[in-house]
């Protein structure tokens, strides 16, 4: 069920959907969202990132602050950070679309979905799809959020405050991407034939970079976890090495056939 004006009027004098929300913004059945004073832009990679890949992930984008205004190019692709702090329900998720007006305009808003339990900021992918240049401004009313009532109440566990890996939960709407994360929970086969699951991913202390936590699915004697920078985890080796039974491009990949053991040629000498 969509949420119409009152409903969502009444709940957002409670701080909730939205903290500290401005009445006008609200329509007949969505709230209009608003641009805060930041931007990310992406900068160019000169070869193809992988998914995997936390730091070139994560150096992708440059914060650019908007006070002034910015000039969106003909076929520019910016995420544009929004002001709207969110704090949604248990029992309550929302969708993200983009306005008429800026779609007439070439104007492209990616269409967000927002869990049930989602509380902070976020940002939106915006395309200019037009052969003209746009200047976007703090306050411009970028895109609309429609609220839905769930049919029925969501396990404490399966809402998205409940995750334990890195997330999106409390930010403050200037992070890019982290796909990585799926990672978190999967099986991967190094390049000599033995299996790993993926523990978590995490930050270096000192040296602020990504880690894998990651186990060994067989027995051995020096240790069950282990830890590897991320830019290492799934860094590209020679297919040809002497000890690449599996003849695979990469230290680590994604595991999906755990039928066969490529370790019994080692076993045998």
């Amino acid at each position: 069920m969509v949420l119409g004006y009152k409903t969502i009027r009444k709940m957002l004098s409670k701080n909730k959907l939205i903290e500290g929300a401005n009445y006008q913004n609200i329509q007949a059945s969505s709230y209009d969202v608003t641009v805060d004073n930041h931007i990310l832009k992406f900068k160019k990679n000169e070869k193809p990132i992988s998914f995997i890949d936390a730091q070139e992930l994560n150096s992708m984008y440059e914060e650019v602050s908007i006070t002034e205004g910015y000039t969106i190019e003909p076929g520019e692709t910016i995420l544009v950070v929004l002001e709207d702090n969110f704090n949604f329900p248990n029992n309550i998720c929302g969708c993200i679309r983009g306005r008429t007006s800026l779609n007439r305009l070439g104007l492209t808003v990616a269409t967000q979905h927002i869990h049930p339990g989602f509380r902070g900021k976020l940002n939106l992918t915006v395309t200019n799809n037009s052969v003209n240049a746009y200047v976007i401004t703090p306050k411009i009313q970028i895109a609309q959020v429609i609220f839905e009532k769930m049919d029925k109440k969501v396990k404490k566990d399966k809402l998205y405050s409940a995750k334990t890996s890195i997330s999106y939960q409390n930010k403050d709407g200037r992070q890019g991407s982290i796909i990585y994360s799926d990672y978190i929970g999967k099986v991967v086969r190094h390049f000599k034939g033995n299996y790993y699951f993926i523990e978590d991913i995490c930050m270096d202390s000192e040296s602020k970079e990504y880690t894998i936590i990651y186990k060994n699915l067989y027995d051995r004697e020096d240790s069950n976890i282990w830890a590897r920078p991320a830019k290492m985890f799934f860094e590209e080796i020679d297919p040809n090495r002497k000890d690449n039974i599996t003849k695979q491009t990469h230290r680590f990949e994604l595991a999906t056939d755990l039928s066969k053991d490529y370790t019994k040629k080692n076993k045998k000498k």
